[in-house]
């Protein structure tokens, strides 16, 4: 009898668990989900034929209206584009305010979400969003 209690407890415990990771998301103006990792750290999760421009709009927005990022504020790929980690997806981006160690700060040439350090300014991020949605908020 443990056994079983003990079982039936862990499975109300994952499910809560696995209910609790949807309610934490947040959907951007671009309608890509952003899921938060820290108080400064966040992941944005792709979906089929994502562009760069799409997952750098979503951490923009994300930064300035949840986190309050000042427009001057670096937004850096803390994890290129892999597995996402929040939930299950084949294409995640994670997004920091804070540099990851380590990596080449200085901004490339062209906008990506493979490379490690990869920042650009908050409003520079946020005005990806313009072109998408039509409007700015």
């Amino acid at each position: 009898m443990t056994i079983r209690c003990t079982l039936q407890v862990l499975a109300t415990a994952a499910l809560m668990a696995g209910a609790a990771t949807p309610s934490m998301a947040w959907r951007a103006i671009n309608s890509h989900t952003v899921n938060p990792l820290s108080p400064v750290s966040f992941e944005v999760i792709g979906r089929g034929g994502i562009s760069s421009v799409s997952y750098w709009c979503a951490a923009g927005d994300y930064a300035r209206r949840v986190l309050d990022a000042p427009l001057g504020q670096r937004i850096y790929i803390s994890r290129p584009r892999d597995h996402a980690q929040t939930e299950n997806a084949k294409s995640a981006v994670q997004f920091s305010l804070d540099p990851p160690a380590n990596a080449n700060l200085n901004p490339g040439f062209l906008l990506t979400v493979t490379r490690l350090g990869d920042n650009l300014s908050a409003s520079a991020a946020w005005n990806l969003c313009i072109p998408q949605s039509g409007r700015a908020e």
